[in-house]
């Protein structure tokens, strides 16, 4: 992934591997250039891959899928123009970590056993080897501005790095910081704030947690909200006009409304930030504001008050506990405030549609796509009126399809409700979508269809609609996949006469007599699905009279004046006249009722046979209502059958399940 400076956004479905992207670049920079003694280590316990008891002993298994092949990770950073110019005054600086690396001494410049190696004639001869290769190092990074932490863990060979003279370089640069800055910060998405009065301190401990909450423990970031801004006001007179810029700067643009009162202890000795509600004139701790708020002004003062110039942060899921008005203005804010004023370069991980919305509106962001952990493609800023447009018309967006790895487009009342009750494992990668009328389905489709013969479709749009007795001369493409029911509609996967018998029976949901045993059971449900087949024949054979039908037709308005609409309206008057001027009406209807007759014998068997598969399922539903006077909920009575479906593995649950697998199951 080639990220850019500003902000670069990753966008996919749940568990497929963003937070891993972060978590990857992370891994690298503690294993390979820690700034404290502690960060490799606590990075290694986070993810699972050593424990507290035995720190010696590495699981491979948390870091890798596959464990017969190593894990590599390469991070390349670009040197700025100010560092490289402070390569030449850091020659004795890399010279001397160097050596102390070589010889598995402490890297801190200050420490005795360095002092005492170098002095020795062994310590000599290391330094001036270090020097002479350092020197070559130092021109080649100068040149191609390169710094590498390269990273491999393989379960024989155990955990490397492939660019030594980075390793150090990097390390180096960090230790040249005050405690309080950092030019790399992770900001993960476990932001437990705690509650009530926490401990402040200042000094010695606090500046060693704020090293820890850069990398190696940054969770402990949310814990420090009041011990970050003290901190910032004891720091030098100039603190407190800065702290009130920063809290003015997020009131003002972000979180509005609100004004900094005071900063002091109360009279209950308990530290306290005062914030004044400019609309109510209400005073409150910053305690009292949201778990959302308060996460918002520590991230955005921690990047304000640590990050130096030309950092990295590593952000994931900034949208937690903020509702969608201030997800909107957050991408923005980050750019115009922090990001671009002080070059610095952020990764982020999101499953907001208002942010990733943003993103496609900035010339500072780079947005990626990560559909599977192998699977990650930039996406391009390129006008596709016509596929945004019907992805509107459809209810969606293609925000919502790189959120998800399938937006399933299903018709018909309930349908959506009853998928999720079929699949709730399936809701955090598959988004369902209810549509309505079959002609508008089928002209979407066509739309997406031709959108994809032009390169415009980037994402895959899949329709599970009613087979409704109308097979589709649509055909799947790679990027639109269609799928009728192979029954009528989807409740007639759950017509399984035994068990809705039984819970009938149980839940005693009947307000009219009900069928005592499942064999008079079966002879209804016969019944009202039979009398779904005589309303068919009269349609059916109606329309094989192929009357004309006298309705005003679009193309009729598009006529270029009234004189030629006339005409062409006529003349179809004209042909329903022709059709219906010898018309008897006995000897008619004896012959409609005759084609009625002979074609509801040639279809009953058959029908009796198949009635759950060919009869409107939700029709039936309406009818068995209407007879046994149900008095549950349809959509509850819908669910509970198709759950005691899904216990009892019945054959309609089977289908559903088969039909719906062979279109999502290619989702991946």
């Amino acid at each position: 992934m080639d990220f850019k400076p500003g902000a670069n956004l990753i966008v996919g479905p749940n568990a497929v591997g963003k937070t891993t992207v972060l978590e990857a670049i992370r891994l690298a920079k503690a294993v390979l250039a820690p700034r404290t003694a502690q960060e490799s280590t606590q990075v290694l316990l986070s993810l699972g891959a050593i424990s507290q008891q035995l720190p010696q002993m590495f699981n491979f298994a948390a870091i890798a899928k596959d464990k017969t092949q190593p894990v590599e990770v390469t991070c390349n950073f670009r040197l700025a123009d100010a560092e490289v110019a402070d390569l030449p005054q850091m020659f004795n600086e890399i010279c001397r970590a160097t050596v102390a690396a070589q010889h598995g001494i402490s890297l801190d410049r200050g420490a005795l056993g360095l002092v005492q190696f170098i002095s020795s004639p062994l310590g000599q001869q290391a330094l001036r080897n270090a020097e002479q290769s350092v020197n070559q190092d130092i021109a080649r990074v100068a040149a191609d501005r390169c710094c590498k932490l390269a990273l491999v863990i393989d379960t024989t060979r155990g955990i490397a790095g492939h660019d030594y003279f980075s390793q150090i370089l990097f390390t180096v640069f960090e230790a040249r910081l005050s405690p309080y800055k950092t030019q790399f910060s992770y900001f993960p998405a476990d932001r437990a704030l705690p509650p009530g009065e926490m401990p402040i301190q200042l000094g010695t401990v606090d500046a060693q947690q704020q090293l820890e909450s850069h990398n190696s423990t940054p969770a402990i970031k949310y814990q420090r909200l009041k011990n970050t801004i003290f901190a910032w006001l004891a720091e030098n007179p100039e603190s407190r006009k800065s702290l009130d810029a920063a809290f003015k700067t997020i009131f003002d643009k972000l979180l509005t409304g609100r004004v900094i009162e005071t900063f002091g202890v109360n009279r209950h000795g308990q530290a306290s930030i005062v914030i004044k509600d400019t609309h109510t004139g209400e005073s409150f701790d910053i305690d009292s504001m949201s778990s959302g708020e308060k996460g918002l002004i520590l991230t955005f003062l921690v990047i304000e008050r640590t990050v130096e110039r030309g950092g990295l942060i590593l952000l994931d899921e900034p949208e937690l506990h903020l509702n969608p008005a201030v997800c909107k203005s957050l991408l923005g804010f980050l750019l115009d405030h922090y990001l671009r004023p002080n070059d610095i370069q952020a990764i982020i991980c999101s499953h907001s549609a208002e942010i990733f919305s943003t993103a496609m509106r900035r010339d500072e962001c780079t947005a990626y796509h990560l559909r599977q952990g192998s699977v990650v493609s930039e996406i391009r800023r390129k006008d596709q009126p016509e596929v945004s447009q019907t992805l509107r018309l459809l209810g969606t967006s293609e925000v919502e399809e790189m959120l998800y790895e399938a937006i399933v487009f299903v018709e018909g009342e309930d349908d959506v409700e009853l998928l999720e009750e079929a699949f709730p494992e399936s809701l955090a990668r598959i988004k369902f979508r209810e549509l309505f009328g079959r002609g508008e389905v089928e002209k979407h489709i066509e739309r997406l269809q031709e959108a994809e013969r032009k390169g415009q479709k980037e994402n895959i749009s899949y329709f599970l609609f009613d087979q409704d007795g109308r097979p589709t001369s649509l055909q799947s493409t790679a990027k639109v996949r269609i799928r009728q029911w192979d029954r009528y509609c989807v409740e007639n996967y759950l017509l399984e006469p035994e068990i809705i018998f039984d819970l009938v029976q149980k839940e005693n949901y009947a307000k009219k007599p009900f069928p005592s045993n499942i064999g008079e059971a079966k002879a209804l449900f016969r019944k009202i699905a039979s009398a779904q087949l005589e309303s068919r024949v009269i349609r059916e054979v109606y329309k094989s009279y192929s009357f004309e039908d006298p309705r005003l037709r679009g193309r009729d308005i598009a006529a270029q004046d009234f004189p030629e609409a006339a005409q062409v309206l006529f003349n179809r008057l004209e042909a329903i006249q022709g059709q219906l001027l010898n018309l008897k009406r006995a000897e008619w209807e004896q012959d409609f009722v005759s084609k009625c007759q002979t074609l509801l014998q040639e279809r009953e068997q058959e029908w009796l046979d198949a009635w759950h598969t060919k009869c409107s399922g939700k029709q039936f539903f309406k009818d068995l209502y209407t007879q046994c006077s149900i008095k549950i909920a349809p959509l509850i009575f819908k669910r509970q059958l198709l759950t005691q479906s899904k216990l009892t593995g019945a054959e309609g649950w089977k289908l559903l399940q088969a039909t719906f697998t062979d279109l999502v199951g290619k989702a991946s």
